[in-house]
């Protein structure tokens, strides 16, 4: 891997799927101006491709095909795997048989495929690999994606990666060892905070039932409530994010009523079960990968 990237456009790009991943991270690369064009996204499904085809109307940028083959002629574009990973043998023997077997061979592919490895995706596409892992807050331009690349992939390539990421997401480059212990915290976590925020829901609503609080505003409650732990979360100072525990300590009176819901939570073994939850997914995610 290169240790140097040079500062070059994510276009020509080839996207291999056109679902509700490759539409967050068209949009939110859209947004930020890289989208100069061409973009071409091959997807099967006449839904998805319509609601590809607006993500930039504005330049005009991107086209879709409904077959992967069509996408492919341009020699110097970059691939974005899109597709489910047990789909992938399939996508790359299309590719080949209509194509040539070195059609993919020595472009850059990028991949969102979940438990894919560098190692299975350089085999089946003869490609420079960067692997990646977004979660599906990119969709809101708060997303969270980890990288990892071939040994032969180039700065280029893991440039072109960062700025198409980087547009809606924080990327974080890591070994891809720790791919799988990102998926249990990054990748199902929002799945852990939308739990919570059931929970939250339900006990405000029982806590104002008889002030007539509605669940309209019960929800929203919640929602900025979870926003602004969010974002002291992520607040850096001197350089340093902050400690949840030195957080938490800080809005916990003794005796008042954080403490006492507190106290419920440590009873009930919460902050165990949390980190059990991310460990579970971890594990699972090395097991798709296997």
């Amino acid at each position: 891997m290169s240790d140097t990237a040079a500062h070059i456009d994510v276009c020509p790009l080839l996207v291999i799927g056109g679902g509700s991943m490759a539409h967050a991270i068209l949009s939110g690369a859209a947004g930020a101006g890289l989208l100069d064009g061409p973009v071409v996204v091959a997807e099967p499904d006449d839904a998805r491709r319509a609601r590809i085809s607006a993500v930039d109307t504005a330049i005009d940028a991107v086209a879709t095909v409904a077959d992967a083959c069509e996408a492919l002629p341009y020699e110097d574009a970059a691939v974005l795997l899109c597709v489910k990973p047990q789909m992938l043998p399939a996508v790359v023997d299309e590719i080949r048989a209509a194509n040539g077997d070195g059609m993919l061979e020595g472009r850059c592919c990028i991949s969102i495929l979940a438990g894919v490895t560098v190692a299975t995706l350089t085999e089946a596409t003869g490609a420079r690999v960067v692997r990646t892992m977004p979660n599906l807050p990119i969709a809101t331009g708060h997303g969270a994606t980890a990288l990892s690349a071939s040994d032969d992939a180039t700065g280029e390539d893991l440039d072109r990666a960062h700025r198409l990421f980087g547009a809606a997401s924080r990327v974080y480059d890591l070994p891809e060892a720790a791919i799988d212990a990102f998926t249990g915290a990054a990748g199902s976590g929002p799945a852990y905070a939308f739990l919570m925020a059931e929970g939250l829901i339900a006990g405000v609503l029982d806590a104002g039932r008889e002030a007539g609080l509605s669940k309209d505003n019960a929800r929203s409650i919640v929602a900025q409530t979870l926003l602004g732990a969010g974002a002291m979360l992520a607040q850096e100072c001197r350089g340093e994010l902050p400690d949840p525990a030195e957080l938490r300590v800080a809005v916990t009176s003794p005796g008042g009523t954080t403490a006492a819901a507190l106290d419920v939570l440590e009873a009930r073994g919460v902050r165990d079960a949390v980190r059990e939850a991310v460990l579970a997914a971890a594990r699972r995610a090395g097991e798709l990968g296997g």
